[in-house]
């Protein structure tokens, strides 16, 4: 496939500006654009070196001008030693890059706890996935998509997506510092940016982009420009349980064993199906992680403590404890002397032995009881077990070295067709 005009590449960069930077602060809620215009000036600071910085970066060097002297130049202002260092972590090392291309819209809508009616306008009619997906591959990134839906590079390194995004932002003539940290932004009354570095020195710009993550400095820097901050909380962690993983406890000895589709749930209006992974320390996995980003707040209001339940086999079983009751008091007159702690009994179940064991002794009964000699109460306790097994949440985890948050500047702040701070968007109109 041969590349796209610079033209066409600079028209379809401004729009993954928007996109990309709109799918961090979404997916991280912790994004705030504060971009003038750039009739205004031809220095814009991008402040943060990770994914949105670096796409941002590029964005903004790529966008047409009529008169080639009149160039924007762009410096990204990382605060550490280096810059993409989620995307080397992402999807396990190997980058998660984006959703599968072929769902609607609206199922991708789906996957993001937060922000779903801002994103929708601008996967429309903006930028779309398959949009994305195309920026990649004009630069030479092949994609694949996984049975779960999720994008990787074919070489399935994220080193890949990273020599991308990097080459791009010096073909670009983007220049990128690290080691320089933003200790306060002032905006000024002719409407450029003055920025102040941990070492004291000052710098002006024309134009400023935060993406600064969930550094606490950024919020300082959002804060100084007059925005209202939502509480950040965490949003992507593991759930310990440290009395279920205790000798005698439910998951004792289970540390590695997966299901493929359990219902881990928070209440009845709260809850995610998935994969789940039993861990040292708790319950892990896509079902666990995408609950603690959809119920993050209320994990937090109850300071990570608490119940959950699981639904170890929701295809298989179903919600109906009653249900499961009787299917399983007809085994005691089928199978009466097979024991119970062998294997769970019902068709077409995925539930591991071990798991299994486990969950007829938490119900009650003996290594050796067999079917024919159970009784109904612990029958009946069984199957509670199988479809709404109680787990107590002693806190939490983080998921690998990834860390993501709900909260940061308030979305009504922000102009979603532009990424703009609405208040220096409407200063900017004044002027």
């Amino acid at each position: 496939m041969s590349p796209p005009s610079r033209k066409l590449r600079r028209r379809r960069i401004h729009w993954i500006l928007v996109v990309l930077l709109c799918g961090t602060m979404f997916k991280t809620t912790r994004f705030l654009s504060a971009l003038s215009s750039p009739s205004q000036g031809r220095r814009i600071a991008v402040v943060g070196g990770g994914a949105s910085g670096i796409f941002a970066s590029i964005a903004a060097a790529a966008a047409d001008h009529d008169d080639d002297n009149d160039r924007i130049h762009v410096t990204v202002l990382e605060a550490t030693s280096s810059t993409l260092q989620k995307v080397k972590i992402s999807g396990g090392g190997r980058c998660n890059v984006m959703h599968d291309t072929t769902k609607s819209i609206p199922t991708i809508l789906g996957s993001y706890p937060r922000g779903t009616k801002e994103l929708n306008g601008l996967f429309r009619k903006r930028f779309s996935p398959s949009m994305a997906k195309d920026w990649f591959e004009h630069r030479g990134v092949t994609l694949k998509t996984e049975e779960d839906g999720r994008m990787f590079p074919i070489t399935d390194s994220s080193q890949t997506i990273l020599d991308t995004l990097l080459l791009s932002a010096q073909e670009e003539g983007v220049d990128i510092q690290t080691r320089h940290k933003v200790t306060s932004l002032v905006h000024e009354p002719d409407g450029t940016y003055t920025i102040t570095y941990k070492d004291g020195r000052q710098e002006g710009f024309s134009a400023v982009i935060l993406a600064t993550g969930s550094a606490p400095a950024g919020y300082g820097l959002a804060q100084d420009l007059g925005h209202e901050l939502v509480k950040p909380v965490p949003s992507l962690f593991t759930l310990n349980c440290k009395h279920d993983i205790k000798e005698d406890g439910l998951l004792y000895g289970l540390s590695g064993i997966s299901v493929p589709f359990a219902r881990v749930s928070l209440s009845k209006k709260l809850f995610q199906e998935g994969p789940l992974l039993i861990t040292h320390y708790g319950v892990s996995g896509p079902a666990a992680l995408r609950l603690s980003a959809f119920a993050a707040r209320e994990f937090h209001e109850m300071k990570y403590r608490g119940q959950i339940t699981i639904n170890w086999d929701v295809a298989s079983f179903g919600t109906n404890v009653e249900v499961i009751f009787e299917k399983l008091w007809t085994v005691t007159t089928s199978n009466p002397k097979r024991t119970v702690a062998s294997t769970c009994p019902l068709p077409n179940n995925t539930i591991p032995r071990r798991l299994w064991s486990s969950l007829v002794i938490a119900s009650g009964f003996s290594k050796d009881t067999v079917w024919g000699n159970a009784p109904k109460k612990l029958v009946r306790a069984l199957a509670t077990n199988l479809v709404a097994c109680p787990l107590e949440v002693t806190g939490k985890g983080t998921f690998k070295e990834e860390f993501v948050t709900a909260g940061g500047v308030s979305l009504k702040e922000i102009e979603m067709k532009t990424m703009q701070s609405k208040k220096w968007y409407v200063f900017t109109k004044r002027k």
